[in-house]
């Protein structure tokens, strides 16, 4: 089997796990109030609604500032530094990027600092530093609403290393005494949680680099031709085809502007209608193009993406490069071209949402009809032979197919919850930032089985950790050496221990494994140590602790 084959196969094994996790988790979470918000055909329709507003308003507030101008020098070129110790301090930061392919970023100590009356009185948002998972959006918008001026609530996405608890942001009009909304709700309760607010704070500007590959000509083409069709889907996805000025348009005929000054070469015209696409995807859809990120909120956004620039290329970029023996070495531009794949992956399936049931089950939904005929055939009841029985109304059929195209047509009433199970399940399954793996609900849960992480990583509970309060996330469990791959205790005699060939020591806690290259390897069954100390042990000594049979005669 060469490696084509097995690279297949592996891919194979792997998305097949994916598909699987993601399963588990979709029934592990399905009931919570996070979930349905954001994944359910019918309850997330008004929140989505909602959003569809903002981003119009958004969109009508784009054009306007950028008629003006306002995204005139937009660029997102990295600056070069004329520091070069900054530059060195920066350059780990910027080979981190790189190797992990990960960009995504949180802020953990937001909303933390003391601010004076005077920057209260322009603040029109108040933080919500925690939301349980299990609370309604729709009760929070409900206690949010009742004070004059309110805007609209803003939620995070849940983070599982929390216990799925998510952020939030109360945004209220321009001239709201947001003093008086912070006595007001801080400290409520909705249930038994109770909310604690904070002011909100502009965050400064976080700023990172995207690798080098990002400013060779052919990527930036291919970034430009992305760009601008990911803008065309996301402004259909809203209705911003429908307005009298297209989004696309208006760009078009800025970009037409710098296309007509000659000091422009072809690459700075490409760069400069790059980005403005980039800004425009920002700006109006939330969308972080170079992190393949959308968020629901300005507020969010902020948070979880800095401004990602791209790194100005150094060197020519090679695929191989030769060591002082004249063989070839990779270099970290493999690194680079997966980056630009993850990117590509996530862009494409957020463009290209699924149409039929092939594509959805390709990425792990669920096939509509599938789903159907297993109810059907769970349905039908085999009394004898040419007789079958419907188990919904107890009719008799003389043919199974006969009792299934009973169910579909006749009852249709159990029919529509599978079809809109299996539409919550597609909506969760088409998100390019759903959450995989089957966490843990509470700290005080302790399940012995594989974790799942944001990365893909396969964790395990510790054996010791079992009853403890640990979080989610812990280190990988090392399965013990010894007969059969079981942990055997020694006996304890005369002070010594039996069974020294396995372990070295003197105390039953700092027992130590000896080396896996001590083992021989003709005798696998029973591993011994060539090091181990040779002793003599009465085997007819009593075991430490026993009585002696005097003491038992004396207490009679």
């Amino acid at each position: 089997m060469d490696d084509e084959e097995l690279s297949r196969r592996y891919s194979i094994y792997k998305e097949n796990f994916t598909h699987k996790q993601s399963q588990k988790f979709f029934e592990a979470h399905k009931k919570e109030e996070w979930f349905i918000d954001k994944y359910h055909p019918v309850e997330s329709l008004v929140y989505r609604e909602e959003l569809i507003k903002r981003k119009q308003k958004m969109y009508e507030e784009f054009i306007e500032k950028l008629k003006q101008g306002e995204y005139d020098n937009v660029n997102f070129d990295e600056v070069e530094k004329s520091n070069e110790s900054t530059e060195e301090t920066n350059t780990e930061k910027k080979e981190e990027n790189e190797t992990n392919g990960n960009m995504d970023t949180e802020v953990n100590d937001e909303e933390k600092k003391n601010i004076s009356e005077a920057e209260v009185s322009k603040i029109n948002r108040l933080f919500i530093k925690s939301i349980p998972p299990n609370v309604k959006r729709k009760e929070l918008i409900e206690m949010c609403s009742s004070f004059e001026g309110f805007d609209y609530l803003a939620i995070s996405d849940p983070n599982p290393q929390k216990k799925f608890h998510r952020l939030g942001w109360i945004v209220f009009k321009e001239g709201t005494n947001i003093k008086e909304a912070y006595e007001k709700f801080n400290n409520a309760k909705i249930d038994d949680f109770v909310f604690h607010l904070a002011y909100h704070q502009t965050l400064p500007t976080r700023s990172k680099t995207v690798p080098e590959i990002f400013s060779t000509m052919n990527r930036l083409k291919y970034d430009l031709e992305q760009a601008r069709n990911l803008a065309i889907t996301l402004d259909k996805e809203v209705g911003l085809d429908e307005f009298e000025s297209n989004g696309c348009e208006v760009l078009q005929e800025k970009i037409n502007e710098f296309n007509n000054n000659e000091e422009y070469d072809e690459i700075k015209k490409i760069k400069k209608e790059l980005d403005l696409y980039i800004e425009y995807l920002h700006r109006v859809h939330l969308f972080c193009y170079y992190n393949a990120t959308e968020a629901e909120s300005t507020e969010d956004y902020d948070r979880k993406c800095p401004v990602l620039y791209r790194q100005l290329p150094k060197t020519p970029v090679t695929q191989t490069s030769t060591t002082e023996n004249g063989s070839p070495e990779k270099e970290v531009v493999e690194t680079k071209d997966k980056i630009c794949e993850r990117i590509d992956n996530k862009i494409n399936l957020r463009m290209n949402r699924p149409k039929n049931s092939e594509d959805i089950e390709k990425i792990g939904g669920r096939n509509v009809e599938n789903e159907i005929d297993k109810f059907a055939a769970r349905n039908v009841n085999k009394v004898d032979e040419g007789k079958y029985r419907c188990k919904l109304c107890s009719k008799l059929f003389k043919g199974e197919l006969f009792v299934k195209k009973h169910i579909k047509s006749k009852h249709t009433e159990s029919i529509e919850p599978i079809k809109l199970e299996v539409d919550f399940f597609n909506n969760y399954a088409q998100d390019i930032q759903k959450i995989t793996g089957v966490f843990p609900t509470s700290m005080n849960q302790n399940p012995m089985g594989l974790n799942m992480g944001l990365n893909n990583s396969m964790r395990m509970m510790m054996p010791q950790m079992m009853n403890q309060n640990m979080p989610w996330i812990v280190p990988t469990m090392v399965p013990p050496m010894g007969l059969g791959g079981v942990s055997v205790m020694p006996m304890k005699r005369n002070g010594n221990y039996m069974g020294g060939n396995f372990y070295r020591g003197t105390t039953r806690g700092s027992l130590n494994r000896k080396p896996l290259t001590s083992i021989k390897k003709d005798d696998k069954k029973y591993p011994k140590d060539p090091r181990e100390i040779r002793s003599y042990v009465d085997l007819d000594a009593p075991v430490e602790g026993d009585m002696d049979i005097i003491d038992i005669l004396f207490i009679i």
